[in-house]
């Protein structure tokens, strides 16, 4: 089974650092149910942002799409490639390598993403991932990222009814304009919680989650 991990950055180069009381959240996006919030935090001029909105299927479901990582390129918003390099279902851990396809003429960017799965008692799914840097040699082509920390939080509010948020922050690295950099904050959590409502609405089953989630 592979399964694991697909961050929700991965998803593209951001998820989550919680905001201090004193940085200021606005709402930046609120369209077809879903709402994105950007973050200034006065220590770091890129945004950080949370995104949530809710989907009409299982739990398990929109938690097995995130974990399918041979799915993830079909999907997620600027993902070029990625790879498992370890995981373990029972303790819930997973280590994964992942490039970012950066629109022409920024440079791809690379990076290798620890994470934990979590389940509460209260049936909520949490997937928190953080970039290392290590486990995977640097490629000259790509700009390895290695200050990113983001999650998904899946929720169950009734029968085939469930919230989904994600989180996220990253340090894109190099020399990019930072007008770009915080746009593209904004749009991609928006964009990819959209594609994700189409792959929700694919006739399919619902796989069994990793031991760690059961």
């Amino acid at each position: 089974m592979k399964k694991v991990i697909l961050m929700a950055c991965a998803v593209a180069m951001l998820a989550t650092v919680q905001a201090k009381p004193a940085d200021h959240a606005k709402l930046s996006i609120n369209k077809n149910n879903i709402k994105v919030w950007t973050i200034q935090n006065s220590q770091n001029p890129v945004f950080l942002y949370k995104a949530e909105t809710t989907y009409d299927t299982a739990l398990e479901k929109a938690v097995s799409l995130i974990l399918d990582v041979d799915h993830a390129v079909q999907w997620v918003p600027y993902m070029g490639s990625i790879k498992v390099l370890s995981r373990d279902d029972k303790k819930g851990e997973f280590l994964l390598y992942m490039v970012l396809d950066f629109p022409f003429p920024l440079k791809d960017r690379d990076l290798v993403v620890q994470g934990k799965m979590i389940k509460d008692a209260q049936g909520i799914i949490t997937i928190k991932n953080k970039a290392v840097d290590k486990g995977y040699a640097k490629n000259p082509d790509y700009v390895r990222l290695t200050h990113y920390e983001g999650d998904w939080t899946f929720q169950k509010l009734a029968h085939n009814k469930i919230k989904v948020s994600t989180y996220g922050y990253a340090n894109p690295e190099g020399s990019i304009p930072l007008t770009f950099v915080n746009m593209f904050v904004q749009q991609q959590p928006y964009q990819m919680l959209q594609k994700m409502k189409m792959e929700l609405g694919k006739p399919s089953g619902i796989p069994a989650l990793p031991e760690a989630l059961r």
